[in-house]
């Protein structure tokens, strides 16, 4: 199995309160092509960090959903239905694995070419 990139350690620290005064020091000291560089790691890493919360999100509403109708269904089905309660962990798997591809493939975008503005 291929090893998951890692993030890259000045980004980390943006998530890390205890950091933000190192990190900004360190941010002065680049140049404004760094700078940029650096604004679109933390873009992406937030953006993957979004899909990766959203995905847990659904995960856990599909699998409420799916658990209750499993329930429901085995209270008024006869004989042997216990495979109803595999199908709910099943479609959590599928969710999170499908998120986790979506918020991999962001997160391994390529910084963009000179003249990018961040700005809209």
């Amino acid at each position: 199995m291929a090893e998951q990139p890692r993030e890259d350690p000045l980004v980390a620290k943006a998530f890390d309160a205890s950091k933000h005064e190192e990190l900004a020091q360190a941010v002065e000291q680049l140049s404004p092509e760094e700078a940029q560089f650096f604004l679109h790691k933390l873009e992406v890493a937030l953006r993957k960090r979004k899909i990766q919360l959203l995905g847990y999100l659904v995960a856990i509403l599909a699998w409420v959903l799916l658990m209750v109708c499993a329930l429901a269904y085995f209270g008024i089905a006869e004989g042997f239905v216990g495979w109803a309660f595999l199908i709910p962990f099943a479609v959590v798997g599928a969710i999170l694995y499908g998120f986790g591809k979506w918020a991999n493939k962001v997160g391994a975008r390529p910084p963009p070419g000179p003249g990018y503005d961040p700005k809209p």
